[in-house]
């Protein structure tokens, strides 16, 4: 299939950014031309009938969010149309390719393994980065997370700005690991989209040790066991050492829909009892803690309070940075201020969706023979869908290229559930939208405001 290695080389650029360690990649626009040779061997596949021209389930929803983010930004900041084009059809390049390119689970496991090995090359990185010694770090204070490592040693920021110093340079003392990356406060993280320590967790654990347990179970013999229990620690240590509380129980969450369904009810007993350790391992505590989940508190009261001022456009996408100092650390508020009422209404409707369609998938598959790979693939992202939307009620997370590729993978594992059965439909019905919209609704006017209220914000 001609879209795979365009799919592949375009998933591996965004995660890993080369182009920021090998500088002279710069100069070549890679994510342009991965992004056609996606689109364009998914035409040549098409055209040579190796694919059928069927939407995912998900399209016309994926379809309708980004068309009126669209339409908030016309209306609401016209001047940046076109960066903002630029980002929003990269998005749908990435969903629309994986989720109709991908119709087969040999193709889906392809790429699953190039996604899978990229988080666990990702988490290798930032593993060895948690042990390395602390160096001076030249920081950019017109990109937040970013700098350029010098190699002096230190203990605290405070020697970095003696011997070797560049004028008018602001200094940081932070770990140092592979490919010039290095921590923030002492938190492992990547670069990039992944630069946020608590997103490297949620993409690790969601697209590696959740696709490598699915790979394990897939094979059933002892290399790949071996090699799963240490993929798994890996990113357990990877973390931990980002000290995301967030990452932590996305980790038990991810395990404990396999122990549910192993065990069943007995079964979240268990991995509660076994996963108590791990949250006392990591996850940060103490004033610093204290002050960031305040002031994730106060931008959620900016955000209610962007909506009400425009409760129908928003504030527009990517603005809600233009109202408040911080991001909305909500992928819900942030849908709600910046698209209003619609915008979350519709980001929700895609969510629900993703789930409606991997529950009846995997319900329906539960005793039909053959379909063992579309019920471990299926269960695979059904765990890790769970704790993406627990997850991002602290992530501003609903334009993350992360987000959109696994939606993606949801479409693509339902398009490879067609193919094999075409009678296979799901879609939102009358009563989904209606409670979707309630559930909006009460979020927005009652929980949200109470809660606020309750905390003090």
């Amino acid at each position: 299939m001609f879209a795979i290695p365009g799919i592949c080389a375009l998933i591996f650029f965004i995660f890993a950014r080369p182009q920021e360690y090998f500088e002279s990649l710069q100069k070549v626009p890679l994510l342009y031309i991965f992004c056609a040779a996606a689109l364009g061997g998914f035409i040549v596949d098409l055209r040579l009938r190796k694919l059928q021209p069927i939407a995912a389930p998900t399209l016309p929803i994926a379809c309708m969010f980004l068309g009126w983010c669209v339409v908030c930004d016309i209306a609401r900041t016209p001047d940046q149309l076109i960066g903002q084009l630029v980002e929003l059809a990269i998005l749908f390049v990435l969903y629309a390719t994986i989720a109709h390119a991908v119709q087969g689970f040999r193709a889906f496991q392809v790429v699953a393994g190039c996604v899978m090995i990229t988080c666990l090359g990702l988490a290798f990185v930032c593993a060895h980065q948690g042990y390395q010694d602390h160096r001076c770090v030249a920081i950019d204070e017109g990109k937040p997370g970013e700098g350029v490592p010098d190699d002096r040693p230190c203990e605290t920021a405070e020697v970095c700005y003696g011997r070797g110093a560049e004028p008018g340079n602001e200094y940081v003392c932070e770990r140092v690991g592979l490919f010039r990356t290095f921590t923030v406060e002492d938190r492992v993280r990547y670069r990039g989209d992944l630069q946020d320590p608590n997103e490297m967790a949620l993409t690790i654990t969601t697209l590696g040790a959740s696709l490598l347990v699915a790979f394990a179970i897939r094979k059933r013999n002892g290399p790949w066991t071996f090699f799963a229990i240490l993929g798994c620690m890996l990113v357990a240590e990877t973390v931990i050492e980002s000290q995301s509380r967030g990452g932590l129980v996305v980790m038990l969450i991810v395990a404990a829909v396999y122990f549910v369904k192993r065990y069943g009810p007995a079964g979240l007993i268990a991995g509660a009892v076994l996963g108590a350790p791990l949250m006392m391992l990591g996850g940060r505590s103490g004033e610093s803690a204290d002050e960031s989940t305040q002031l994730r508190y106060e931008a959620w009261d900016a955000g209610l309070r962007m909506f009400k001022g425009s409760p129908v456009f928003g504030v527009g996408h990517r603005q809600f940075g233009e109202y408040f100092f911080l991001t909305a650390h909500n992928s819900y508020v942030l849908t709600l201020a910046e698209l209003g009422m619609v915008g979350q209404v519709l980001f929700v409707s895609l969510l629900f969706l993703n789930f409606k369609m991997l529950w009846i998938g995997i319900r329906d598959l539960s005793s039909v023979p053959g379909a063992e790979a579309a019920r471990t693939w299926g269960l695979a992202l059904f765990a890790a869908l769970c704790a993406i939307t627990f997850q991002i009620f602290t992530l501003s997370f609903a334009y993350h290229p992360m987000l959109w590729i696994f939606f993606g993978f949801c479409g693509a594992w339902a398009s490879a559930v067609r193919r094999h059965r075409p009678d296979f439909t799901v879609k939102l019905v009358f009563r989904d939208v209606v409670m979707i919209v309630i559930a909006c609704l009460v979020f927005t006017f009652l929980v949200l405001p109470l809660y606020l209220r309750y905390k003090g914000a």
